[in-house]
């Protein structure tokens, strides 16, 4: 079954995860052939990686701090003591500094550990880099196109949500009906024919359904139009 993309969306959710693989990764085996210096990488990571979220919630409380204080300033009571202005303190224990990009170094580590021959389905779940099994309702599933000239042509783009293509209909200047244009198994789609009348502009409308294994499924998705 298909897998989700295993890292976590938000940075919280992320600090929480790395501080996972760090521990599970420096209790590994031996023969994953983790190094020293990559624990030691992981462990700074995570740890400025963690420091850099402590800064920003303080941040954001002195930023509170400073506009209670402005507001006092303007239109607070008089009183007979000046109002201080508010200091920032960073949280303690500021941990080495690392270069720029520590996920991109994770998910090398990640597939350094999934390459091995110890590696199983186990591990990957302990470390947290097994993502979610895909559940997808296809009878509900519902495509929806977005439309751009490109080109002089109309470009169709839509996204896949784990299908295996679309089935594309359209309808075009003093047509009618729609009928088929194309089967796409890709997630953008030119439609380079001319217009009808070549030199006149016409109204093109589209319409589509998801494909599974060549088979129609789910619901229509709105129609949509462009002029070209």
């Amino acid at each position: 079954m298909q897998k989700e993309y295993y890292l976590p969306h938000g940075d919280n959710e992320r600090d929480v995860w790395l501080s996972n693989f760090v521990t599970k990764v420096a209790a590994l085996p031996a023969g994953f052939g983790i190094t020293a210096a990559q624990n030691t990488s992981l462990s700074n990571d995570s740890a400025a990686f963690h420091y850099d979220l402590l800064l920003l919630e303080a941040a954001h409380t002195f930023s509170q701090t400073c506009t209670a204080n402005k507001d006092s300033l303007r239109d607070g009571p008089q009183t007979a003591t000046p109002l201080a202005f508010p200091a920032f303190v960073a949280p303690a224990g500021a941990p080495t500094p690392v270069l720029p990009g520590v996920f991109e170094r994770v998910v090398l580590v990640a597939g350094q550990i999934k390459k091995n021959a110890l590696f199983t389905e186990a591990y990957g779940i302990s470390l947290g880099i097994i993502g979610a099994d895909v559940i997808t309702h296809f009878a509900t599933a519902q495509p929806g196109l977005s439309l751009s000239l490109e080109g002089g042509h109309v470009h169709i783009k839509y996204a896949f949500q784990h299908t295996d293509g679309l089935y594309l209909f359209s309808m075009r200047g003093t047509e009618t009906e729609f009928t088929l244009l194309a089967t796409i198994t890709k997630n953008t789609y030119n439609d380079t024919r001319p217009n009808l009348v070549v030199g006149v502009p016409e109204k093109r409308q589209y319409r589509a359904f998801y494909m599974v294994a060549d088979v129609m499924v789910g619901i229509e998705s709105a129609v949509v139009s462009i002029t070209c």
